[in-house]
């Protein structure tokens, strides 16, 4: 049995209990009968037609859900315990035992869901994926295979990595969370959907001239502070006239890296170039190169660089 990852949600204030209509998000529409426990919930647009959520909820009363609308549903329990759950998916049958962290229920358009449940305090995510919308998705043309309790440890680490980006605000973890939402998509499509990899497209790549107008595009974003322009990869892929997952596959080919670590690694060389041309604070340096804080840029400076921004300043001087 897997051990949880940590992903506890953040100690919610007394009397701040978020109550909604719907498990995770009003599209979800789903019947939950009884008083509703939910003692956190985060939710995010990671693409056209993704939605992510992170939410820990008390099951110490008997729960009951019903899920069934037109799109996937991904549902991956992160942490806590349940002394029962009795789960049925329309013409994938019934199961009968208690997820462990890292267990994911996969519930495809159209199907019905229902489940029952009674336990602990648990925390899960929960992907609602349009297939008309989602790029990836949209070349599953024989849909995803339904799942139940099923082991996908690149599902549970990717849940887990987003449930801890849910309340970053800086750029580089919007982007992310963009990312990680298409790597999502293309797992989906690879390991679930039956038939898609017979029919992968070509590989996608790069003309000059659309490689041009993305350095010119992200040479003048990286000129601004970031809160003001911020850099996303929805509008790369407008540039190149690409959906998002082909473009981080053109992207890479083409540079050699990832739009976020060629856009981290852009804004690190201005920091650089900051920090010995001039005696701006590093906190204010790293505000205006795009980081959310001085820790922020930090981290990332000595990971890349081998030490800090301020080591880096006082052997340049």
């Amino acid at each position: 049995m897997s051990e949880p990852l940590p992903t506890s949600p953040p100690a919610v204030a007394a009397g701040a209990v978020a109550r909604a209509d719907a498990a995770l998000g009003a599209a979800a529409v789903r019947d939950w009968l009884g008083a509703r426990r939910l003692a956190f919930n985060r939710e995010l647009s990671l693409a056209p037609g993704l939605d992510f959520a992170f939410a820990a909820e008390s099951i110490a009363e008997p729960t009951q859900w019903r899920l069934q609308h037109d799109r996937h549903t991904l549902i991956v329990h992160l942490d806590g315990a349940m002394r029962r759950l009795d789960t049925r998916i329309e013409g994938a049958g019934r199961l009968r035992l208690p997820p462990a962290a890292g267990d994911l229920w996969l519930i495809p358009a159209g199907r019905q869901y229902r489940g029952e449940a009674l336990g602990g305090d648990i925390a899960y995510a929960e992907f609602n994926i349009d297939p008309a919308r989602f790029g990836p998705c949209r070349d599953a043309a024989a849909g995803l295979g339904a799942r139940m309790k099923h082991r996908d440890p690149f599902v549970h680490g990717l849940a887990a990595r987003l449930a801890g980006l849910s309340g970053a605000g800086d750029e580089l973890a919007a982007m992310l969370r963009e990312a990680l939402g298409q790597a999502l998509g293309l797992h989906l499509l690879r390991e679930y959907a039956a038939g898609a990899a017979a029919h992968a497209a070509p590989p996608p790549q790069l003309a000059p001239i659309q490689r041009r107008r993305i350095e010119d595009y992200i040479r003048a974003h990286l000129e601004q502070p970031a809160s003001d322009r911020p850099i996303r990869l929805a509008a790369l892929a407008q540039i190149a006239g690409l959906s998002v997952h082909r473009l981080l596959i053109a992207f890479r080919a083409a540079f050699g890296a990832s739009p976020i670590q060629y856009v981290l690694g852009e804004r690190l060389r201005r920091v650089c170039l900051r920090l010995r041309e001039s005696d701006q604070d590093i906190a204010t340096i790293a505000v205006e190169a795009g980081f959310a804080s001085h820790s922020h840029l930090s981290v990332a400076f000595k990971k890349r660089y081998g030490v800090s921004p301020r080591e880096y300043r006082a052997g340049a001087g």
